[in-house]
């Protein structure tokens, strides 16, 4: 019971930092630097892209998309710990509501990626767990027949100035960034009722899509890892695991961490060590 207790307060505690730690809406200049960032990649500048990924702050809004893409950049470049590094700032039970259905089949296919095949089970059940009812909640919104009645909703909630760690727990329920959109802003700041809940349903059908999207990429490599495993990969390969670790500012490891701890301060500076696979043929993914 005591260590129930202590495991509630310890995540109570580590939302209060998050939402001290990403209360702003964005600093100044970051959309640009966000911009700039994906031109550089879409050109495969992924030197140049991480370089702009890696000076969005942890306050910023922006961060999770940041870190999140500096990872694909990692991934296009080869550098496959870097970029289990990044995923792995993004995967704490504490950000489950923020966290996006790429992120997570991102994180999956990196573990296939080193053979770490205990790992990549232990993904696709949690992206199971967490998207399987965002995507039911995604599904009511687009459903959802009463305009007027939806439209009011809609309101109430853009009444407030929302940010991703604002709305907590909460997040997994609404159209991911939806206070961002500029048309559904405009047709609030216009009181279209009709545009409003119509433009809400639009964002709510495009999470929707992502998040089938993806599960049909952790399909994809549900397959190939029953292929691989009965193929009689090694087992000193087959087994390996991920082992995670906090950087000092030397840029060596200290000690390590599980998967659901977090340490606030070192958000977007973790390092991984594995063993990559023998046979490094794989299913591509593009962004």
């Amino acid at each position: 019971m005591k260590k129930q207790l202590w495991l509630k307060l310890k995540f109570i505690l580590l939302s209060i930092n998050l939402n001290l730690l990403m209360g702003s809406t964005c600093l100044a200049g970051e959309k640009e630097i966000i911009s700039a960032a994906r031109k550089n990649f879409e050109n495969s500048n992924y030197t140049k892209a991480i370089s702009l990924y890696s000076q969005i702050s942890v306050k910023s809004d922006f961060w999770f998309e940041a870190i999140e893409e500096r990872a694909w950049s990692y991934t296009r470049m080869g550098q496959v710990e870097k970029a289990l590094g990044d995923i792995h700032s993004l995967s704490s039970p504490v950000w489950s509501a923020q966290i996006g259905p790429e992120t997570l089949m991102l994180s999956t296919f990196l573990s296939l990626k080193i053979c770490a095949y205990k790992d990549v089970i232990k993904k696709m059940n949690r992206f199971k767990t967490i998207m399987l009812p965002r995507a039911e909640a995604m599904e009511s919104i687009t459903k959802t027949k009463d305009i007027k009645q939806l439209a009011q909703e809609v309101e109430i909630l853009l009444s407030k100035n929302w940010t991703l760690a604002a709305l907590g727990k909460e997040a997994e329920k609404f159209p991911k960034f939806f206070y961002r959109d500029q048309l559904l802003m405009k047709a609030f700041k216009a009181k279209d009722k009709i545009k409003l809940a119509k433009r809400y349903q639009v964002l709510a059908k495009a999470d929707l899509d992502e998040i089938l999207l993806n599960l049909n990429k952790m399909k994809i490599m549900d397959v190939e890892l029953t292929q691989t495993v009965l193929g009689g990969e090694k087992p000193s390969i087959s087994n390996s695991k991920l082992t995670f670790s906090k950087e000092n500012r030397k840029d060596q490891i200290v000690f390590p961490i599980t998967d659901d701890e977090v340490w606030i301060d070192e958000v977007g500076h973790y390092e991984v060590k594995a063993n990559l696979c023998h046979n490094e043929k794989r299913v591509a993914y593009e962004k």
